[in-house]
């Protein structure tokens, strides 16, 4: 019961950090009254919510190994 757990918030954490990835790449064409700092402000902070996601699926499987013993 637990895999299908892991499984369920490994996805949900997989499509978080899609979506951010996707932003990334849409933040020139959506946001054109952005100044350049600003851009790059929302740029890092995309990538940064990419880094956590990441390093959250790092530690998932020892999370949970050591809830299951």
């Amino acid at each position: 019961m637990l895999h299908i757990l892991l499984a369920f918030i490994t996805m949900g954490v997989v499509w978080f950090a899609w979506t951010n990835f996707k932003k990334i790449g849409r933040l020139r064409l959506a946001d054109l009254d952005l100044t350049p700092e600003e851009r790059q402000q929302r740029q890092v902070s995309y990538v940064m919510r990419i880094v956590v996601c990441l390093i959250v699926l790092a530690i998932l499987p020892f999370l949970f190994t050591f809830l299951i013993k």
